[in-house]
């Protein structure tokens, strides 16, 4: 690792940062902190650096004060962003619609560069952070810091990141308000909090009516599905088809930033053991969909799933993950299930509430900083959706 004295504003004495690509050099350290999540651990992130999405490359700080103790661990992704590449753009009926798309393509096919990402582009939520409780209150300023620090030493190794983003804050936690940074809101994040319920039936008695006819109508669709867990064994032995069905689902997406590494799933299966769950629906052998979980604490995460989208309405493929999920909070006995931010409706449809994030962006060249925003509302695709109230009101 490489180290880099620094001083930072209402604090005596200097700071060590640490830096380096390698998970395993920052392991010690990281082993100091109470981590607050399973999502910023040492197998997760072993996972993602050892099967990385095409084109992202981790990095990693420690920090420490100046009697050497570890106070913070900071997780970064580098990843080359082509907007035209990512951003899919759909052919509307509308003249005006498609004028506007259109414009948007223009944009898009000149925006490029790379991107130091502060946090984790496999996630919904503020993952690229642990800081001793001490220092919460700078949160912003030591952040900041270690970025320029993070920024400066790639750019030493070779690697010129001209964007910044720091990524996802929820509402009680928007450090980066005071700086240079251009805050956006991105999709929110999914939850649904489980109510009194002991078992499955207690959720479905609680929806109202045309909500639990739908659920039981969706559920009635899949029953001649086999659902089963995988283990790594299996996992393995039906990779090739799991991959499959993940792309099918990544290519029909209005926005698709990251394509996983093939062997991703499996690699979390071997570091993460029983805190990673992957199931499967199939056919008489073949299966049809997929998707995986991950326990942190008293939440679920849910991850990444695939679907086979020409079987997906016949089968209510979708809806059906989406009660499984539920199921598996209940009988996991987990305060909530995080769902994260796609398909935000049909969530909402079954209890999730948004919860809002708020994004940071920064340009390194002060004059393109001032356009940000600007090219940032532009190409910032805002979905219309209508929150669902499915339960019964008290």
């Amino acid at each position: 690792m490489d180290t880099i004295r620094v001083g930072i504003a209402g604090h005596a004495g200097l700071f060590e940062i640490k830096l380096s690509k390698k998970i395993k050099d920052c392991r010690e350290y990281l082993d100091r902190l109470p981590s607050p999540s399973t999502l910023v651990s040492y197998p997760f992130l072993t996972s993602i650096e050892r099967c990385p999405p095409v084109g992202l490359q981790p990095a990693y700080a420690v920090l420490l004060d100046g009697s050497g103790k570890t106070v913070g661990f900071f997780y970064f992704q580098v990843i080359y962003f082509k907007a035209s590449q990512s951003i899919r753009f759909n052919q509307d009926q509308d003249f005006f619609c498609r004028l506007h798309k259109s414009l948007k393509g223009m944009v898009a096919n000149l925006v490029e560069f790379n991107t130091l990402v502060g946090g984790n582009l496999l996630l919904s939520g503020p993952y690229g952070c642990i800081l001793d409780p001490v220092y919460v209150s700078k949160q912003g300023l030591i952040y900041q810091h270690v970025l320029e620090e993070m920024q400066g030493w790639l750019r030493s190794r070779g690697v010129e990141t001209s964007v910044t983003l720091v990524k996802d804050f929820p509402e009680r936690d928007k450090y980066f308000e005071e700086s240079t940074y251009h805050s956006f809101e991105v999709e929110p994040n999914m939850i649904l909090s489980l109510g009194p319920w002991d078992q499955f039936e207690d959720y479905l008695d609680s929806l109202l009516s045309k909500y639990r006819v739908r659920a039981r109508k969706a559920m009635k669709a899949g029953a001649a599905l086999q659902k089963k867990e995988l283990c790594e064994e299996e996992i393995a032995a039906m990779n090739g088809r799991l991959f499959d069905l993940y792309r099918c689902t990544a290519t029909g997406a209005d926005f698709n930033l990251l394509d996983l590494d093939p062997m991703y799933f499996l690699e979390l299966k071997k570091n993460m053991g029983s805190c990673f769950h992957l199931y499967t629906y199939s056919l008489e052998g073949q299966p049809l969909a997929f998707y995986t979980v991950i326990e942190d604490g008293e939440f679920l995460e849910a991850h990444y799933l695939g679907i086979d989208e020409v079987l997906n309405k016949k089968y209510q493929l979708y809806l059906n993950i989406l009660l499984d999920l539920i199921r598996c909070t209940i009988q996991g006995r987990k305060k909530s299930i995080r769902f994260s931010r796609t398909a935000l409706e049909i969530k909402s449809s079954v209890g999730a509430i948004a919860h809002p994030l708020t994004c940071y962006i920064k340009h390194r060249k002060v004059i393109n900083n001032t356009f940000v925003p600007y090219l940032v509302d532009f190409l910032n695709k805002k979905k219309e959706w209508v929150p669902r109230h499915p339960f019964k009101q008290p």
